[in-house]
C-alpha cells in the first residue's frame, strides 16, 4: 500500500509540473491585466507594457530556479550519464557521418569517379587510400565532436545548477553580507 501512495504522489507531482493550469500568483496577474485592459486610460501605460513584456520573457526564458530544478533532477537520474547519452547517440552520428561521406563520394569530381576513370592501377590505389582516409577521418571527427558536445552540455548544466538565484542573493544581503559592490566596497575601506 505505501508503494501505491508514493506512486500516486509522484504522478500528482509530475502532472502538476507539466500542467498548463495557471498558479494562483499567475491568476492574480491575469486578473490585474484584464482589469487594466477594461479601462481605456490604462491600456497603453508603461506598467501594462512592462507586465506584458515580463510575461513574454517568462514564457520564453523560464526562471533560473525552474531550470535548476529540472537540471538537478536530470543529474540525479542514474540512467542519464554522459557515457549512456554518448552510447545512445553514437550510432546515429556514425550513420550520419557515413552518409555524408557517401554524398561526397557520388559527386562528379569525387574519388570514386577518379578511381573509375584512371587506367593505371597506381592512381587507383592512391585514390582508394585517400577515400578510405577521408571516410575514417570523417567518422572519427564526428565521434570526437559528439563526445565534446556531450561533455560541454554536461559542464554547462553543472554551471547552471551552481549559479546563485535572486532569492539566494536577497537572503545573503538580508543576513548582512553584501553581494553587489564588493570590489568597490573593498577598495574604499
Amino acid at each position: 500500500m505505501p508503494g501505491l501512495i508514493q506512486r500516486y504522489n509522484a504522478v500528482a507531482e509530475y502532472s502538476a509540473l507539466i500542467s498548463t493550469k495557471p498558479s494562483p500568483k499567475r491568476r492574480d496577474r491575469d486578473n490585474q491585466y484584464a482589469l487594466s485592459l477594461s479601462s481605456p486610460l490604462l491600456r497603453s501605460t508603461p506598467a501594462t507594457v512592462r507586465d506584458e513584456v515580463s510575461e513574454w520573457y517568462e514564457a520564453f526564458a523560464p526562471p533560473l530556479e525552474d531550470l535548476q530544478a529540472v537540471l538537478r533532477r536530470m543529474q540525479a537520474d542514474p540512467d542519464l550519464t554522459q557515457d549512456r547519452v554518448f552510447a545512445h547517440l553514437c550510432p546515429a552520428v556514425v550513420l550520419c557521418a557515413l552518409f555524408a561521406v557517401a554524398l561526397v563520394a557520388v559527386r562528379e569530381d569525387s574519388f570514386v569517379h577518379l578511381m573509375l576513370d584512371t587506367s593505371s592501377s597506381d592512381g587507383c590505389w592512391a585514390a582508394v587510400a585517400s577515400f578510405v582516409a577521408l571516410a575514417a577521418g570523417g567518422v572519427v571527427f564526428s565521434v570526437v565532436a559528439l563526445k565534446c558536445i556531450v561533455y560541454g552540455v554536461a559542464e554547462a548544466c553543472v554551471v547552471i545548477v551552481a549559479m546563485e538565484t535572486r532569492e539566494e542573493m536577497r537572503a545573503r544581503e538580508e543576513r548582512g553580507v553584501p553581494t553587489s559592490g564588493l570590489v568597490l566596497g573593498g577598495m574604499m575601506l
